[in-house]
């Protein structure tokens, strides 16, 4: 990655991983941090189409990859309006979720921040990578959603959250 030159396989700790024998570079294969939102209003959540693979065609919650040196509820609040238009405020945490992004290739793992809010703003519109946005009864969420390895889990904490 610094200087080009091949990676060889070496045992650091529990796990093999690639090590530059010029530079001494690691891959550690870290996850790369992402936050989405599940915005309620009277009853129902807000979820988007997705525009691009993975998972074109599906619905997903709102949220994306969190910039560097930001705070996962600022990079929820930021990819809300960027998907959806809408202004949120966040309520609370629902949870944290490792993950893959790539789920079909297996290719980038993730860590996912998920909070619960509520719009408080903006104009909806369908934006950034998205298609179509859509209030949906929380009792009757699509089947098709995206990145079912934590979006399921974090649907599951969010309802459970909502009556305790």
């Amino acid at each position: 990655m610094r200087c080009g030159a091949k990676l060889e396989r070496k045992k650091i700790g529990p796990r093999v991983r690639g090590v530059c024998p010029k530079c001494e570079w690691v891959a550690w294969n870290n996850p790369k941090p992402t936050a989405g939102v599940l915005v309620e209003r009277n009853g129902r959540v807000l979820l988007v189409r997705r525009e691009r693979a993975p998972y074109k065609g599906y619905w997903d919650i709102p949220g994306g990859f969190v910039e560097a040196g930001e705070v996962p509820a600022k990079g929820a609040m930021r990819e809300a309006h960027e998907e959806t238009g809408v202004r949120i405020k966040i309520d609370r945490l629902i949870g944290v979720y490792a993950d893959v992004y790539r789920e079909r290739t297996g290719s980038g793992y993730t860590f996912n921040v998920y909070y619960a809010a509520h719009p408080i703003g903006g104009r909806e519109r369908p934006g950034d990578d998205t298609t179509e946005l859509r209030w949906f009864d929380i009792d009757a969420l699509p089947q098709q959603i995206a990145f079912p390895g934590h979006s399921r889990a974090a649907i599951k904490d969010w309802r459970r959250s909502r009556t305790t």
